[in-house]
């Protein structure tokens, strides 16, 4: 990995930095443990082929410390993660999105449940079907936001930790921030504890955002609304497709002034999604075309997200709104989906900070998932979020935009 990391220097692909070069030395330490490790593995499996002295290896799987390292948006945590991931020469290894990991862990419990399983622990089961498959696990962008999430990480990591699984992991902030004012917190603690005693902590912060550094503010798959954004949009899917898009003027979201010029979309078809309708504009077999507020309001979460990933190429929204962070009246009950609202009195709501969740949620399963987007938005990237509650996470929205306008 210090060869890839040195010719990519080399190259100009990358600048110096030395909070990055810090990392890459840990990684690649960690590189060498890992594949050592399952060498030793392999020679002792096989020679020996005794039940008992099977069992007692497991059972003594030794425990190499993983890498939780964090700093701010752009810092090149996911570019360091790839490059660890494509040059480590190990079979067990898997690099997932934590958000798809908890699904495929939610999915795996509700599945025992519905076979009524007498299984005594359930999270070290699953724990144990994960270990026996990989002795790696990579993480990009460790956040925590949903409480079920959260109630379940210390039992699975515990598992998984006992069961001699290695993490690496980056985020955008030190373990002790995770799952900072979420509900019951004090449930999540011991999660925290074992991050630091399984994993070596490395900050890789700085000044430099890596991911401006070459930007010429050239905006190839963001539109404005004030600068006949939903007809370049509509020309956009037209050219994508090959085929008649639907006419910019029913694509168009005109304010109703009686109404609190809050928008008014058309009639438009509609795609069922984890039980679930959602209205399009437009689709083909590789492109969909969505009004924002039919993707990002209501009764929408991750999950859908997800399987818009594995369903489409490209994606486009039409009327993202500038996301205000003006208080509104509001009176809520519970939470949709895997969202919660953390610290929000009622009568406190912050107009459309829903809505900003669940577009970070969409930003990041498309990023990760190297989907295609394109947006016409109400204004420029580093003006869409003008609220405070949201902040710290819209950065990394914010940052994910701009790359992909270079996609």
């Amino acid at each position: 990995m210090l060869e890839q990391y040195q010719k990519l220097l080399t190259q100009n692909v990358l600048c110096e930095d030395k909070a990055q070069h810090s990392a890459v030395q840990a990684l690649a330490q960690l590189s060498e443990q890992l594949v050592l490790a399952e060498h030793d593995r392999f020679k002792n499996k096989k020679s020996s082929f005794d039940l008992l002295s099977k069992i007692t290896r497991n059972k003594n799987k030794s425990v190499i410390r993983g890498l939780y390292f964090y700093g701010r948006v752009g810092r090149g945590k996911t570019m360091l993660m790839d490059l660890f991931y494509e040059n480590i020469p190990l079979k067990q290894k898997k690099r997932i999105h934590f958000h798809r990991f908890m699904e495929s862990i939610h999915q795996e419990l509700n599945q025992l449940s519905l076979t009524k399983s007498s299984i005594d622990n359930p999270l070290a089961h699953i724990a144990n079907r994960w270990a026996s498959e990989i002795s790696l696990l990579c993480f990009d962008e460790f956040f925590v936001s949903d409480i079920g999430d959260a109630m379940l990480l210390s039992g699975l990591f515990e598992a998984l930790f006992c069961s001699g699984v290695t993490l690496v992991t980056t985020s955008n902030s030190q373990p002790e921030q995770l799952y900072r004012n979420g509900l019951q917190r004090e449930r999540f603690l011991p999660t925290i504890n074992l991050i630091n005693q399984f994993c070596h902590v490395i900050s890789i912060d700085g000044d430099i955002d890596h991911r401006l550094t070459n930007y010429n503010l050239y905006y190839k798959n963001y539109y404005f609304s004030y600068q006949k954004g939903e007809q370049l949009l509509a020309d956009r899917f037209a050219q994508l497709c090959a085929v008649k898009a639907t006419s910019a003027k029913d694509v168009m979201l005109q304010k109703n002034a009686s109404n609190n010029d809050s928008p008014q979309r058309i009639a438009s078809k509609r795609i069922t999604i984890n039980h679930r309708e959602i209205s399009y504009i437009d689709k083909t077999s590789k492109h969909i075309w969505f009004d924002f507020f039919d993707l990002c309001s209501g009764p929408r979460s991750q999950r859908d997200y997800m399987q818009l990933a594995d369903l489409f190429d490209t994606v486009l929204i039409s009327n993202v709104p500038l996301f205000s962070g003006k208080l509104i009246p509001a009176v809520f009950s519970g939470v949709e989906d895997s969202y919660q609202r953390s610290g929000v009195l009622m009568g406190n709501l912050r107009q459309l900070d829903d809505e900003a969740r669940r577009f970070i949620a969409l930003v990041d399963e498309f990023y990760d998932r190297k989907i295609q987007l394109i947006v016409c938005a109400d204004g420029d990237i580093t003006d869409l979020y003008q609220g405070q509650q949201l902040s710290f996470e819209f950065q990394r929205c914010q940052s994910r935009l701009f790359e992909m306008q270079n996609a």
